[in-house]
């Protein structure tokens, strides 16, 4: 692989969502659900005075309201959420997401670049980084193996 395409150029960067959905912490668990599948995502940032201080997933929904019988209209995101956020800065390697994720036991990351929020980072975002990186290893070992000469 040539320098031009080193592990460093793997970062979150290049593979996260931007523009994640922030709610605030008093949202209600309705309106959770509703805005996370109007945009179609399945996380939401809680904010309280600007600042993020949590995540809710669609699983959080349903371990921590839906099988606990909690009302949907009177539970706030701030009760569900979990905390604190865990975050790598943009030029965090591909590897090093994915390892803080596996020692956490985590499937998403924020993204935050000078105390804002600039993006999130899942598993799945990971994942078909790693098939990139694995299709150009591919793709240089094909055209070195073409250059060699063939022996019999």
């Amino acid at each position: 692989m040539s320098n031009g395409e080193s592990e460093k150029e793997f970062t979150v960067r290049m593979f996260m969502s931007i523009d994640p959905l922030t709610l605030r912490e008093d949202a209600d668990i309705v309106e959770v659900s509703k805005s996370m599948m109007d945009r179609g995502v399945g996380a939401c940032f809680v904010e309280r005075d600007g600042k993020i201080v949590g995540i809710i997933t669609e699983r959080d929904i349903v371990r921590r309201v839906v099988a606990k019988g909690l009302d949907i209209f009177k539970t706030r995101a701030s009760e569900i959420m979990s905390k604190p956020i865990i975050a790598v800065e943009p030029d965090t390697s591909v590897e090093e997401a994915l390892e803080i994720m596996a020692e956490k036991k985590i499937r998403r990351l924020a993204v935050i670049e000078k105390n804002v929020l600039v993006g999130i980072i899942t598993i799945s975002d990971l994942a078909r980084a790693l098939l990139k990186k694995i299709e150009i290893v591919n793709r240089f070992v094909r055209a070195a193996t073409r250059e060699l000469p063939m022996y019999q």
